[in-house]
Formats: structure tokens, C-alpha cells, sequence
């Protein structure tokens, strides 16, 4: 056999050798067993499925959400009851600071009627104009939530909506009673805006 053919053998040989390596080379990539087969971890890899995840939990879903409708209802309900309160006490300062500026205004009818003679003819229809003023302008300020503090005689004194301005002897009321009311007292609902100046009785030395 002469020389050329030996070494073209050689050559086809090796050109095997080398195309069965690639052959397994490609198949431990791949993943492929001795016998063909794909290797099972890899078989996924293959396939594109690998960390997929399985259909979203809808009812999961919809109590997630449920629950943050909830949250933000009670939370606009806080809200809204914020902005009520606020509003409520805005208006009841504002009606406060108003009734507060015609005390005086009230306490000059009043003085009027106590020291009005109404022996005389003319003086007696001037006080029946004012009483009736006044009665109409406490009815209008009724209506807000504006009332008299109550201070009539014998009622005991109540330091929380009277205002003693001296003490006298009385001996048809018992100690710390109201002997007489010497200027009215108002209140707005159950918040005080002037005490009653009252004379309380003292009776014991």
C-alpha cells in the first residue's frame, strides 16, 4: 500500500474522531442521556417552561382588593366626619362670638323694663313695645340654641352658671340661695356665655 493511501485513511479516521466529539459534546449540553434520551432536568430548559408559574389565584385577588375598597371607605367616612365636626364648631363659634356682642343690647331692654314707670299712661305703653321687642328677639335667638340661665329666687347657687355678686341676709330662703338676680345669664345649647350676676343669702353670723 503505498504511502498516500495511508495517510488519506488517517485523514478520514480523524475527521470521525472529531464529529463524534462535537456529537457529545452537543449532547451533555443539551442534555441528552447515552442512549438518546434527554435528561429530565433539562427537558423544561428545552421547552421554555422552566419557572413558570400555575394560574393566578382570582378569588385571592378579589379579597385583596376587597379589603383595600373597605380601608379607603371607612377612611373617606373619617374624613367627611372630620370636615362635619369642623364645620359644626365653625358655626357655633361664629353664633357664639354674634350672641356674645348683643348681651348688651339685652341687658338694656332689660333695664329698661325694671326701671320704666308704668303708672303713667305713656311710660306704661312704651314698656309693653319693649317687653314685646324683647320677647321677639329672644324667640328668633331661641331658635340658634340661645337661652336665659334659669336664676330665679330661692333656686341654690350653682358657682358652673351663677355669678355672686355680694351676699344678704334673707330669712324666707335658707343659706346660698339666689335672693335675687341682679343680670341675666345666657347660654348657647349647653355651652355658657355669661353667668347670671345674682345676690346669694346669708343668714348665720
Amino acid at each position: 500500500m503505498d504511502m498516500g493511501h495511508k495517510n488519506g485513511q488517517a485523514e478520514s479516521q480523524a475527521e470521525g474522531r472529531a464529529e463524534t466529539g462535537a456529537e457529545n459534546n452537543f449532547a451533555d449540553d443539551a442534555g441528552v442521556g447515552p442512549e438518546g434520551d434527554f435528561q429530565g432536568q433539562n427537558v423544561g430548559s428545552l421547552n421554555g417552561e422552566e419557572g413558570r408559574e400555575g394560574p393566578p389565584d382570582w378569588e385571592a385577588e378579589a379579597r385583596k382588593y376587597h379589603d383595600l375598597y373597605l380601608r379607603a371607605l371607612a377612611e373617606t367616612e373619617n374624613v367627611l366626619r372630620r370636615a362635619r365636626k369642623e364645620k359644626e364648631e365653625l358655626n357655633r363659634y361664629a353664633a357664639e362670638s354674634l350672641l356674645k356682642s348683643l348681651v348688651p343690647v339685652l341687658d338694656n331692654l332689660n333695664l329698661a323694663l325694671n326701671y320704666v314707670d308704668e303708672s303713667i299712661p305713656a311710660a306704661k305703653n312704651l314698656a309693653e313695645g319693649v317687653r314685646m321687642t324683647l320677647k321677639l328677639f329672644m324667640d328668633v335667638l331661641a331658635e340658634r340654641g340661645f337661652r336665659e340661665v334659669e336664676a330665679g329666687r330661692g333656686q341654690p347657687f350653682d358657682p358652673n352658671i351663677h355669678e355672686a355678686l355680694g351676699q344678704e341676709p334673707d330669712p324666707e330662703l335658707p343659706d346660698l340661695a339666689v335672693s335675687r338676680e341682679v343680670a341675666k345669664g345666657y347660654a348657647l345649647g349647653d355651652r355658657l356665655i355669661r353667668p347670671a350676676k345674682v345676690m346669694v343669702t346669708k343668714n348665720q353670723v
